[in-house]
Parts: structure tokens; C-alpha cells; sequence
């Protein structure tokens, strides 16, 4: 059996015990571990790979190249921006949901929404940035995917057992990586807003990976590409949200009112949206209803 089905038969035998071995739960916490950790663990390792330089970046900057990751409408984008813009080296808001509502005259369960929002999202990385006083913060990446190809961090360490550790989690974060990297070539060239975003367990299967697995090889790690380091986690989740998607189509029917629903399909495609002609067509129904309301609202 060839190194690498072997290394697949063994990782998928680690997620499906229920009592690990001390070798088994330390492989599993090498694949977890981000790779500035292990830099500082090992005083031996070596960076094989120079091609992948730290960045540094402040934690506005930070955020606010995630945003696309939220899948929200322009306006709400905005008033997110503002909120970002409004956390202090701390991590704390200066801002009240009382004066995002009187700024942007939205009612307050919104103001409320988007705050809590950018908290519970971006929590990893306002307590990363928070938790350090220094001025420069460097993010080590632990993978670089480009348009056309992928290197995750390689480090060598002279133990067999430590060296066998790192081997399994390189192999499973390159896997991974590249099947990122195949999905987002348009949105790695800057062509869409939006990533296209997968589920765990569709990468498991298609890798097929154990999704505790995948999990593991995700949490915690960031990746260099051309638009930016970003936290290898942004590119899982469960896709555009209803909102988004409706604001889109309406907009788009603003600007054309006789395009076909296989039309918005391509359009909304275009931009990293991926949902069906039969998806198209019941938010457009949604559109045209509240438009008849307001209308009648009007007449009235």
C-alpha cells in the first residue's frame, strides 16, 4: 500500500477510536496545532519553504478584509465597517447600539444584530490582536494558496516521532488547501466578492477524510493568498445567507427587470453565489410580493 493511502487508513482509524493511544492523541494535536506553536515548541525545526513570509497587519485591516466572508448586503457591509472601525486595541467597542442606530437610522435589534455578529465571528481574531501590546502583530500562515498551486509550511525536526507528526498534518492541510484552491480560483484572482463556500462534511467525503479530521486541520490556521491572510476556517461555513441573496437579485432587477431567473443564476454565479434556477425564482417571488405590498401600502 502506498505511504500516502497508508497515512489516510491511519487518520481515519484515529477519529474513529474512542480510546486513543498517547502516540494517536499526540498526532492529533500536531495536526491541530498552528504552525507559530510549533515553532516555539521545537527548538530545532527548520523552515524548509522561505517563499511564505509572515505579514503583519493591524486588527481593523484584519477585519475588514474578511467582510466578504459575511455575505451581506452593501448597506449592512457598510454599517459592519463602521462597527470595525469603532473597536479599540482592546477588543472593546466604543460605540453603543444606541449610537450605531441614531448614525445609520436603523432600529436597534439590527444595531444589536450586526454587532453581536462581528463578535462571535471574528472572535478568534480580535482576541489574537487584543491579547498582544506590541504595535506589529504577525500572523505566521501555515499554508500559501495561490491560483495555481499550494505549499503548506514545512518544518523538520531531527525526533522520528515528531517528524512523523508533522508529515501526517502537512499531507492533510495540502489536501485541503488545494481543494480550496480548486473551488476559488476566480475569487483567488479577484474576479468575485465572494468565496464559494463548503461544508466540512463535503470536503470530508470528497477527501475522504473523517470530518473530526478536517475539523482539527482547520481550527486555528491562516493561509497566505493573493487576497490577503485569512483564517483557513472562513472558507467552511453554510454559504450566503437569505438576506444577501435577496438583496442581490433585487438589485439586479432594478437594473433589468426582464432578466430570466437562469440569467440572475448566471449573474449571481458570477460573483461567487452559487443557488439554483428554483432558488432564483422563489426569492424573486418574495421581491415581487413586498413590492405589491408597499404599493398597495401607497395607494392607500
Amino acid at each position: 500500500m502506498p505511504d500516502s493511502k497508508r497515512t489516510d487508513k491511519i487518520k481515519q482509524s484515529l477519529e474513529q477510536k474512542l480510546i486513543l493511544t498517547r502516540k494517536e492523541k499526540f498526532y492529533l494535536q500536531v495536526l491541530e496545532a498552528p504552525a507559530y506553536l510549533l515553532r516555539e515548541r521545537y527548538a530545532d525545526v527548520r523552515e524548509i519553504n522561505d517563499e511564505i513570509y509572515p505579514s503583519s497587519e493591524d486588527l481593523h485591516a484584519s477585519l475588514e478584509k474578511l467582510l466578504p466572508f459575511l455575505y451581506l448586503p452593501d448597506e449592512d457591509e457598510r454599517i459592519v465597517e463602521y462597527i470595525i472601525y469603532n473597536i479599540d486595541s482592546k477588543g472593546k467597542l466604543r460605540i453603543s447600539e444606541e449610537e450605531l442606530c441614531d448614525k445609520f437610522g436603523i432600529p436597534f435589534h439590527k444595531a444589536n444584530f450586526l454587532i453581536r455578529l462581528i463578535f462571535e465571528e471574528f472572535h478568534d481574531e480580535i482576541d489574537h490582536y487584543s491579547a498582544n501590546d506590541d504595535d506589529s502583530i504577525y500572523i505566521f500562515p501555515d499554508a500559501m494558496i495561490d491560483v495555481d498551486r499550494v505549499e503548506v509550511r514545512r518544518i523538520e525536526v531531527s525526533d522520528p516521532f515528531v517528524a512523523k507528526a508533522l508529515q501526517m498534518r502537512e499531507e492533510t492541510l495540502y489536501k485541503i488547501c488545494n481543494f480550496v484552491r480548486e473551488i476559488n480560483e476566480y475569487f483567488l484572482r479577484g474576479y468575485r466578492k465572494y468565496p464559494q463556500i463548503v461544508t466540512m462534511t463535503h470536503v470530508a467525503n470528497i477527501l475522504d477524510l473523517n470530518i473530526a479530521t478536517i475539523s482539527r486541520a482547520v481550527r486555528n490556521k491562516f493561509v497566505n493568498t493573493p487576497r490577503g491572510i485569512l483564517p483557513l476556517r472562513m472558507f467552511f461555513g453554510k454559504g450566503p445567507n437569505k438576506l444577501l441573496i435577496i438583496n442581490e437579485i433585487g438589485e439586479l432587477l432594478k437594473v433589468d427587470g426582464s432578466l430570466t431567473d437562469h440569467q440572475i443564476m448566471l449573474l449571481l454565479k458570477s460573483v461567487g453565489i452559487n443557488i439554483s434556477r428554483r432558488t432564483v425564482n422563489k426569492y424573486r417571488n418574495m421581491i415581487n410580493e413586498e413590492n405589491e405590498e408597499l404599493s398597495k401600502g401607497d395607494l392607500q
